[in-house]
């Protein structure tokens, strides 16, 4: 893993998404790129002869200090960290430049719709790269003790050869194995992890007869119970604008309420 990427815009948990940035960027040995998504200084609004320029001047420079401030303090010293301006939304700079980078980090949503279900939507559909959703507490996001959520799926197998950079510093590696139709052979899973000098065990968890999003809450107690800080798995679903109802249930429960980092492939 060389290069990371993440994009802020100068709200007040910026500090926060940059303390796990650094973190993943330190364990990584990558190159940090931070990304400010600057609003434009001048938007015409209206329509017709109701048509007027609003001025946004001093809060673009407001938002954009604040971003500035925060890459200085969290991320000033990190060998070859770097900060972009750009007059662009998040979800723009993502798409354009994401495909470019090794991994994305995006902060976890607070609800399936709006601005952050489009950054989400573009890391994940739109630039063939893993994702890292990051939680949001001070102390960041960190990779010592990581769950696998292993399903035998496509987009599980891809999330899982992304985390192999996160892999090498875990000093627990549990994979977890559902019940029922979620039941599949670890055995193939863990030689392939051992190819890797990575030890791992597995820990069954009770997925059997849940809806979608019970699945996904399944998951999430699972992890909490083994106090793992990073989850790996495969996203779900499709891209739609604005909103994640493109995703399945149990991915969009797994986005939302998370309170652990999760990398993520499509």
């Amino acid at each position: 893993m060389k290069r990371i990427l993440i994009v802020i815009d100068g709200s007040a948990n910026d500090a926060e998404s940059l303390t796990s940035a650094r973190n993943i960027t330190q364990l990584t040995g990558a190159q940090l790129t931070v990304a400010h998504a600057r609003m434009p200084a001048h938007t015409i609004m209206g329509a017709g002869e109701m048509t007027f320029v609003g001025d946004s001047s001093e809060r673009s420079a407001e938002a954009g200090a604040r971003a500035e401030a925060a890459f200085a303090e969290i991320c000033g010293d990190v060998p070859g960290a770097r900060y972009l301006n750009f007059e662009a939304s998040c979800d723009s700079i993502i798409s354009a430049l994401g495909y470019s980078y090794d991994l994305i980090m995006v902060e976890r949503l607070s609800s399936e719709d709006g601005p952050t279900a489009d950054n989400l939507n573009a890391a994940l559909f739109e630039t063939g790269r893993p994702v890292l959703l990051i939680p949001p507490r001070a102390d960041g996001a960190s990779a010592d003790r990581v769950a696998i959520a292993w399903n035998g799926t496509m987009q599980n197998a891809r999330a899982i050869k992304s985390a192999l950079p996160l892999l090498q510093g875990a000093k627990d590696i549990v994979l977890l194995k559902g019940s029922g139709a979620g039941a599949v052979d670890m055995g193939p899973l863990s030689e392939y992890l051992a190819t890797y000098d990575l030890s791992t065990r597995v820990v069954d968890y009770d997925s059997e007869r849940l809806t979608a999003r019970g699945r996904g809450r399944a998951l999430i107690t699972s992890v909490l119970q083994l106090d793992a800080n990073l989850l790996v798995t495969g996203a779900f679903g499709e891209s739609r604008p604005s909103v994640l109802a493109g995703l399945g249930r149990a991915t969009r429960k797994i986005v939302t309420a998370a309170p652990f980092s999760v990398l993520l492939q499509s």
